[in-house]
This record gives C-alpha cells, structure tokens and sequence, in this order.
C-alpha cells in the first residue's frame, strides 16, 4: 500500500513559476504529492481554513504581501504548518531572518531543479514534525519537573555540616547511609570542567557580591554517568555581615540540557551528512571575518565546491544514491582538511570550506588540489563503479572584500569558472 500523498500548496503569482514548480514536482510516483496553487496571501489563507496541508511553498513576493511581511501573514496565522520560501531574491540576510522566522527552507528560484524541491519538501515536512515533537516533550519535562520535589540541601558553614534530603541522595542513585554530611560530597562530585566556574559563583554570593546563588553543573552519579543539575542556594548573615548558613535546592535539568543539544543540532547541523550548515558556517565565516578587521595580516579562504554531474547520479541512480553520494563525498572532503578547517554543508550538492588562519596563499592551493586527488578513488552504488568529480572556487580574505558574504560569493564565482573550463579543477577568484 503506497503512503498518503503530501498535501501542498503553492502560493505563486507568476502563471511561469507556478507551471515550472508544477513540473518540477511530478513524480514516477502518483501518489508522492497532491499540488493546489493560490496567488495570494488572502486566497492562500481562506484555503487554509477549510483545507489540511502539510506544507507551503511561499513566494514572497505577492500582490498583497512583500518580504517577511508575506511569511509572518502566513505562519502567524498557521504557525501549525511548515513553510518553505521560493523567491528570486539571492538575499543571504533574508534568508537567515526568514529561517529565524519560522520558514524551514529559503530557495532561489533560478538554482532550483526538481531533485533538490523534492529532496527540501520531505526533509521541511520531517524537520518541521521533529521540531514539534521536541517542544511538546519539553513542555511535557516542565510539567513534571514543576510537579516533582528537589533534592534539598542545608548547609551550617560555622559547623562546615550539610544536610542532604533524601530526594537529593536519590537523584544520584545513593542511599542513606552512602553520603556524609560534608560539603566534600557535593563538590568532588562536580564534573571537572564545573568546578571553577559552580565554586566562583558560590564564592561571590557567600562574599554578598551576588543576592543568591544558582549554577547549572554536572554531577557524578552513582552508575558513573553525569547528571545536570541546576542548584540554587540562599545565604543567612551573621550581624557583621559574614555567611553563616546557605540552603537550598538540586532540580535535575538533565533532559532539558538533551533537549537543548537536539534542538542546536537541527538547527545547525545538516541532517543527512550530520555536518554543519550554512547558518553555522555563516555565523563562523563572520568570526573570521570580524579578525580579519582587527588584524589586516590574518589570512584565510573559503572554498566553494559543487558535484560535477550530481543530477546524472541521481537520474541514473535514484535519490537513495544519490544521498549516500552527498554523504560520502563529505567524509572525502573532511579526510582532506587540518582539524582546524570548517566544512558546512550549505545547499543540495553544494559545500563550503573555511580554511582559517593561513600562513600562505598556496595552503589553500594545496588542500584543493589534495580533495581532487581524493576524489580519483571510484565510488560504488549497487556494485557500480562511479568515478565523482568536483570544481572548487578559492576566493582569499586579502581582496579586499566589504563583508563575509562577498567572500562567498567570490568563491561561488570561482567555482562556476571551474565548471565552466571543464570541471575537476580549482579556480582562484581574482578581483579583475
């Protein structure tokens, strides 16, 4: 029995980029997508009330809505639908902001092929579903967590006694009698790298520097494994002012800190190679690029490589192939580069590389010309021996460039040189 199709809806005034979206989501199979078309904001809303989707493809651009104006109309009003952005505004700052606005893509109009609209329509449905059923776990921790009872602590600083409740023990799986009243038994238990920082920040309140105490470290458990905590602690003054006594509480954060870590990941880290994103590189490249403003000396380069033939592996091959081509194509990428580098994912067949802190231009020449190298070895699908090619733009950071992104888009600039003079090669952009 085949699946239930994927309810869309396209929202696009050009009667030519509807007919072009139209048959880029054609597919063998009949049942992959059910297409309905509005070209307005009001039309796409008066569907949406008597109409279950699954997704949107949202021009921004339309006769009743301009930019994110278009997005917050839409998502405010079924914040309970994903949406990706179609638009023929390469616009790196409207991207991000449309991310952070609720959109799960942003794809431009003349790059997109029926492969990679395909490929963004099932990962927006299943990202923007995770997503979901991560916030309704974290409201589902806050309840319980608001409903449990703390593990409580009360420390006489004259006697140097605490008193650990019995829910306190139990949190790290101890009994009664396997914990003494000594702070001892706390604090060798705070995990390494949370000892300076959970012991200053007791310091500065039992000094009256701060008005209470609250940390967040790990705890050794009795099995060996670390427990989030958050402590929270209020001090008594003796009348010349000098701490006499703090109490206070042990909740276990340990799922919200998972929670954090799963949501940081989608939202920085491509879900199929498990590498960065553009987002991430974008957030590091502008790293760099604020040193380079402090520095006019520190050098270093982005790399942008693109597949050669990308769309012929997956006609040939399927889009199962052609995924796990994406993915190996990245463990090739990364066994080239020093472990300072920074390789991002940042579209369909598209990678990013941040080579930072280069002592020379030829470095940069050196891992390119070694990623090719390494790309000689053949790749097999189904017992197919497949041989991959890339071309790769090198755009420096000495140019002269005003921003982070003109960099990329030098870079990008480079590549398509590369394409264009034959693949499987390196180009250099050069300002003239």
């Amino acid at each position: 029995m085949s699946e239930k199709p994927l309810n869309l809806l396209l929202v696009e005034d050009n009667p030519g980029d509807a007919r072009l979206f139209k048959e880029y989501l054609k597919s063998p199979d009949p049942n992959a997508f059910h297409l309905d078309l509005d070209s307005s904001v009001k039309a796409c809303l008066n569907r949406l009330d008597h109409t279950s989707m699954d997704l949107i493809l949202l021009d921004l651009n339309l006769p009743d809505g301009t930019g994110l104006d278009t997005l917050h109309q839409v998502h405010d009003a079924k914040p309970e639908i994903p949406i990706i952005i179609l638009t023929g505004n390469e616009d790196d700052s409207l991207a991000i902001e449309s991310l952070k606005n609720g959109a799960q893509d942003y794809l431009v109009k003349d790059k997109i092929d029926g492969d990679l609209l395909s490929r963004s329509v099932h990962y927006a449905v299943e990202r923007f579903h995770l997503f979901k059923k991560i916030a309704e776990e974290r409201q589902r921790y806050e309840l319980v967590a608001t409903g449990s009872n703390d593990g409580l602590w009360d420390w006489d600083l004259i006697s140097n006694q605490i008193y650990y409740s019995p829910r306190w023990k139990v949190l790290f799986g101890l009994e009664n009698d396997e914990i003494k009243p000594v702070p001892e038994e706390w604090l060798t238990r705070i995990h390494p790298s949370d000892i300076a920082r959970t012991t200053h920040d007791l310091a500065e309140h039992l000094a009256g520097k701060s008005p209470h105490f609250a940390n967040e470290h790990r705890l050794l458990h009795k099995n060996g494994t670390y427990r989030w905590v958050l402590s929270r602690g209020i001090a008594v003054f003796s009348p010349d002012h000098k701490p006499i006594r703090i109490a206070g509480s042990f909740t276990d954060i340990t799922r919200h800190k998972q929670l954090e870590r799963n949501l940081a990941q989608q939202a920085y880290y491509d879900p199929l190679t498990k590498m960065p994103n553009r987002l991430l590189f974008s957030e590091n490249l502008k790293r760099a690029f604020a040193h380079l403003q402090r520095d006019s000396k520190y050098l270093f380069a982005v790399l942008f490589l693109d597949v050669d033939r990308f769309k012929y592996i997956n006609d040939r091959f399927g889009h199962q192939a052609g995924d796990t081509l994406l993915a190996e194509f990245a463990n090739r990428l990364k066994s080239c580069l020093r472990p300072s580098d920074f390789l991002a994912r940042v579209g369909g067949d598209e990678f990013n590389v941040l080579l930072d802190n280069l002592t020379d231009t030829r470095e940069a020449v050196f891992i390119a010309e070694r990623i090719i190298k390494a790309l000689e070895t053949p790749f097999f699908f189904s017992g197919t021996e497949t041989l991959i090619t890339t071309s790769i733009g090198i755009a420096y950071s000495n140019w002269n460039c005003s921003t982070s992104d003109d960099l990329v888009k030098a870079a990008d600039n480079a590549m398509y040189q590369a394409k264009q003079a034959g693949k499987a090669r390196y180009e250099i952009y050069h300002s003239a």
